[in-house]
């Protein structure tokens, strides 16, 4: 029987991103993990209507780098952002978030990604994009890789700074991930 309780988290154009947060650092994002869940949060500083509209609208591409027990979650999107990367281990999600959450074989996964004005904390923006189940797959299976492995924080820290002096940008990482793909339709 599951025993936690969740407590809703309402996204809604103009409100705050999280209640207890009016600030956020610019040009940021982190990708967060919820018993199988996605969702990219992107940070942009009084986001223009043109950067609004690109985020809405342009194409979006995202891919996994795997190095070294690390995964990089890779996106961009046309108009507004340049391949950005975030790497990503299941062993710094919530204990209570760790979940692989329901079964996804063969499915195509949501990913919901919210911009976020960084001087107000509010959300500009919200899309939902879809993750092939091939893409979907290679995800889940890359955690479950981290699940299974030690996790030492200090290690996992030295080892991004080494993959991020052998890669010198988000770019050079998504020439070389395992998998890249145009995110599927809008849902939204």
């Amino acid at each position: 029987m599951d025993t936690h309780e969740y407590t809703p988290w309402r996204l809604a154009i103009g409100d705050l991103f999280t209640p207890e947060r009016t600030h956020w650092p610019a040009d940021r994002f982190e990708l967060r993990y919820f018993d199988g869940s996605f969702l990219l949060q992107i940070c942009e500083a009084n986001p223009s209507s043109k950067s609004i509209e690109a985020f809405r609208h342009g194409a979006m591409h995202i891919g996994l780098h795997f190095e070294q027990g690390v995964i990089f979650f890779l996106f961009r999107i046309e108009g507004t952002w340049a391949w950005s990367d975030q790497a990503f281990s299941i062993h710094l999600v919530s204990e209570k978030d760790r979940s692989p959450g329901e079964p996804t074989e063969n499915k195509f996964v949501p990913l919901t990604v919210v911009l976020v004005d960084s001087n107000t904390g509010r959300v500009a923006a919200l899309r939902l994009v879809t993750m092939s189940p091939r893409f979907t797959k290679t995800f889940h299976g890359l955690i479950d890789r981290q699940r299974a492995s030690p996790f030492d924080p200090e290690t996992h820290r030295k080892t991004i700074a080494a993959l991020y002096a052998k890669y010198k940008n988000s770019k050079s990482l998504a020439a070389a991930a395992l998998i890249r793909e145009r995110a599927g339709s809008n849902i939204v």
